[in-house]
């Protein structure tokens, strides 16, 4: 499938992240954060892709932390330098918290207030509305990194966590 021109769906509509109404996407070969939250804007706009990755949940929080990890290095590198360029490196960062989030609980990303409900996530950290608050309303502050670093570590504890029960309950 070629690249296609899609809308952002009213589940994502958010100019912190999307500027624009519409957004280039390839479909045959999906990074989920180019554009950001590429699986929902196919799945919001019908458009067929196979798997996603909130019903294969435990193969893309694996692949979204390894890639946090990468990224965690880079903006640790760019707030070392006292780079002034912080700001898409954060915003690609926020987005992957978003979809770790989001996914962890088996559900696609929403973010326009109305339909993201975070306070009613099971797995979550704590304060975790506030704390996203604060970090898109500074996104390029060093404790803002400081605080996505600690709101990946924290999902990521609460989801083995959840993992942990739900294979006990198996047995």
């Amino acid at each position: 499938m070629k690249e296609r021109i899609l809308y952002i769906p009213s589940q994502l509509i958010d100019p912190f992240f999307f500027p624009d109404s519409k957004v280039r996407v390839d479909a045959s070969h999906i990074t989920p954060d180019d554009p950001f939250f590429a699986y929902e804007i196919l799945y919001f706009n019908e458009v067929a892709t196979g798997s996603f990755p909130w019903i294969d949940h435990e193969l893309y929080v694996g692949t979204i932390l390894k890639s946090w990890g990468e990224e965690e290095e880079y903006l640790k590198t760019l707030y070392k330098k006292r780079s002034k360029n912080t700001l898409h490196a954060m915003k690609k960062s926020i987005s992957q918290f978003y979809m770790l989030l989001f996914w962890s609980n088996s559900l696609p990303v929403r973010l326009n207030h109305e339909d993201s409900h975070i306070d009613q996530l099971s797995i979550k950290p704590a304060n975790a509305v506030e704390r996203i608050e604060f970090i898109r309303n500074n996104p390029t502050l060093f404790h803002s990194f400081i605080q996505l670093s600690q709101l990946f570590e924290e999902q990521h504890k609460q989801y083995a966590k959840s993992l942990a029960l739900k294979r006990a309950k198996e047995k």
